[in-house]
């Protein structure tokens, strides 16, 4: 229960996780005891994409033609799809960028005095928006590219046995509601109430997504001090509540 909860998310230069490159990656730190953000935890490096990283020879803008990705992610900043290739190019190696994140993570292992070992038992447990289908398998890409794996070929810079995704939270609470016509975080933050200003920006995501965590967090945990679970479904006792109330 000590564990940091890291929110993370990608922002990346195609929809297909099992392809696609990060461009961006951010992420900010939650205190899973305090439930509320870790001050000063904030995180964000910009990735030079793998397509352009690659290139050999000249860097043409046409290595994004068969896709429109480039306008998406100008018509989001404000910009010309021109300026956002010229941007990619110059954002820095991903392994450089990648090393920073590690080094960031490091940071937020839970050590304590009798256990000063740091392991992927005490590493933050991932969370995000969506990450089991998208953000997760980026990362695990990531991890066997540059030598971050454990003994089960899985990514050892997490917890490895807790992911918290916060869409599927989202499914459990809200699906029902007529209002969610999809689970997709711009639509939930429309029913929230949450500005959208900077929306698709990892940095404005994950603050965003933290506190829609810690909100639904501090929920469950206000609810289950109310909700008797011992011996619920104890089936002799059960039956004998039952003649009780009879």
């Amino acid at each position: 229960m000590n564990n940091k909860i890291c929110v993370f998310d990608f922002e990346t230069d195609g929809s297909d996780p099992n392809i696609c490159s990060p461009v961006q990656l951010s992420a900010v730190m939650i205190d899973s005891n305090r439930l509320e953000i870790i001050k000063d935890s904030e995180f964000n490096v910009y990735l030079k994409p793998d397509k352009i990283e690659s290139c050999k020879g000249s860097i043409d803008i046409s290595l994004y033609g068969d896709s429109d990705i480039l306008e998406w992610h100008g018509k989001i900043k404000g910009i010309s799809k021109e300026q956002v290739f010229e941007n990619w190019q110059n954002y820095p190696e991903q392994k450089h960028g990648w090393q920073q994140f590690l080094n960031y993570l490091e940071n937020y292992h839970v050590v304590s005095s009798n256990k000063k070992q740091k392991n992927q038992f005490t590493a933050p447990k991932a969370s995000g928006y969506n990450i089991i289908r998208f953000d997760m398998k980026i990362i695990n890409r990531l991890s066997e590219k540059y030598g971050n794996l454990n003994k089960e070929n899985n990514t050892n810079i997490f917890h490895p046995r807790d992911q918290i995704d916060i869409m599927n939270i989202v499914w459990l609470w809200l699906s029902d509601i007529p209002e969610m016509k999809s689970l997709s975080l711009d639509n939930l933050r429309n029913y929230l109430g949450i500005d959208k200003t900077n929306a698709h920006d990892a940095i404005k995501d994950v603050q965003d997504c933290a506190d829609i965590l810690i909100r639904f967090l501090r929920l469950h945990k206000k609810l289950s001090q109310k909700i008797k679970f011992k011996n619920a479904l104890d089936r002799k006792s059960t039956r004998l509540n039952s003649s009780h109330r009879t």
